[in-house]
């Protein structure tokens, strides 16, 4: 039988794992619903590499250059552009 403070630790674990879970959900959501993101941001949501982003640019994925020079991405308009080429 489990002493009351092992008890406790073991219920501070679970929780603690649930919460983990619940935060890494809401940030998986709140990915999938910001449109425009940075080069890194939206290679991360697409699971590849920079430079396969930059390739695909190369290659006609749209992409928001501002004034500034930063490069933004609309997750949706490049998901068209990857059905386009879709063979």
């Amino acid at each position: 039988m489990y002493s009351l403070e092992e008890t406790l630790q073991q219920w501070r674990k679970e929780e603690f794992q649930a919460a983990l879970e619940m935060m890494e959900q809401a940030i998986e959501v709140n990915m999938q619903k910001n449109e425009i993101m940075k080069q890194q941001d939206c290679a991360e949501f697409f699971n590849i590499s920079t430079n396969t982003l930059l390739s695909w640019v190369r290659n006609g994925a749209p992409e928001i250059r501002l004034e500034s020079g930063m490069p933004l991405y609309n997750v949706k308009s490049i998901q068209a552009w990857l059905m386009e080429h879709e063979h």
